[in-house]
């Protein structure tokens, strides 16, 4: 099925610029929007006619290599949203609301708005805002991570690592049908979650990051102190810190039971997503092509990763944790130190239940949320 699929917005991961490429390429109809501040990409994209994806082409869904050519290159949101039977957004985690601002009322009840993204909520975090535009009729879909991600020069896209079996999910959840006819464009492969509760409990990011991070704390301010960057998923990947996230990890079960949504262990999305053979945490990356092939990092990147996750994955575990009446000690206790390190107050700044919209439903009524789009 051939779509109009709209493209807005190209950040560090080059997920938008890739999405783009690789849809011209499969013979979609692509508009690429891009904002003020992405302007050297939208001037290279336009002098190129689209956007030229490299090798290697077993990272594309078109399977495809060349010139994948865009009629709309454009930073006009008009321009580029009326008519998309897709629309697919790139854009910072903690600036998402402050980016739909500028596209929300743009968009056309009907549509299917996929967030590709590291989980963060986004379903929940737009609905509001789509209601107030009378957009509700907009599904919002999401993933535990994003499809795509590349590197980039001009126009020039090197395709990195294509998410295989990607569990993902719709807001709400009574429209996936719908979403899913479209949204398998931009997939090599999909698992459909029950609804995005389900989604957000497994958000990679999550999983993955807090352990290395915490647990090697003094060898990435060693590193930055001696002017060095940070082997994060290899040096950083010690047996504690796999033992770390293995008991972070464990005390999702019950949250997710609380819920209704599966528990799928961390070590298998590590074999699933990242096929990382391995019997723990540990080994599992250590033999995953993906994380081997990350290679060397700013050392102080754990600092911009856990100024994303604290308060957009682990505050939000951690209040729904405690609203269904189940303890999360460990979650909790791991915001309130790296808050500390970072200088941040997470519980503040962070999606809590009430800026989810969530703080005057109980479980039931959560999950009666996720799967109408409608508060009981």
């Amino acid at each position: 099925m051939t779509l109009k699929i709209a493209v807005v917005g190209n950040t560090g991961m080059n997920i938008g610029a890739a999405v783009a490429g690789d849809m011209a390429l499969g013979g979609h109809d692509v508009r690429f929007l891009l904002w003020p501040e992405q302007a050297e990409c939208l001037e290279a994209c336009r002098a190129a006619g689209g956007v030229r994806i490299g090798e290697p082409a077993s990272e594309t869904v078109s399977r495809k290599t060349g010139l994948g050519e865009i009629d709309i290159i454009t930073d006009d949101p008009s321009e580029a949203l009326v008519g998309a039977d897709l629309v697919v957004v790139d854009e910072l985690q903690l600036n998402l609301e402050a980016r739909a601002k500028d596209f929300i009322p743009h968009l056309e009840n009907g549509q299917v708005l996929h967030v590709n993204m590291h989980g963060y909520w986004p379903g929940f975090r737009l609905a509001d805002m789509l209601r107030e535009a009378g957009k509700e009729g907009v599904i919002v879909t999401e993933g535990v991570t994003p499809s795509h991600a590349a590197g980039r020069v001009g126009a020039d896209v090197k395709p990195g690592f294509l998410r295989r079996t990607l569990p993902v999910a719709a807001f709400p959840s009574n429209k996936t049908d719908i979403a899913m006819e479209r949204l398998a464009a931009i997939l090599m492969s999909a698992e459909v979650c029950k609804n995005v509760i389900e989604t957000n409990l497994e958000s990679m990011n999550l999983l993955i990051h807090p352990a290395m991070s915490l647990l090697n704390v003094g060898f990435y301010d060693r590193r930055m102190a001696a002017g060095r960057k940070a082997d994060f998923y290899g040096t950083g990947n010690t047996e504690s810190a796999g033992l770390l996230a293995e008991l972070m990890d464990a005390a999702r079960k019950p949250i997710c039971a609380a819920y209704g949504t599966r528990y799928r262990s961390v070590l298998e999305h590590i074999h699933i997503l990242y096929g990382g053979e391995g019997a723990n945490v540990h080994e599992a990356v250590a033999q995953s092509d993906f994380y081997r092939g990350v290679g060397d990092l700013p050392a102080d990147i754990w600092r911009s990763w856990m100024g994303n996750d604290l308060p957009l994955a682990h505050v939000p575990l951690v209040e729904l944790a405690e609203h269904a009446g189940v303890p999360a000690a460990l979650h909790r206790g791991f915001v309130d130190i790296v808050d500390a390190l970072l200088g941040t107050n997470s519980w503040e700044s962070g999606l809590t239940l009430k800026r989810l919209g969530l703080d005057n439903l109980d479980v039931a009524g959560i999950n009666a949320y996720a799967e109408t789009g409608e508060k009981a």
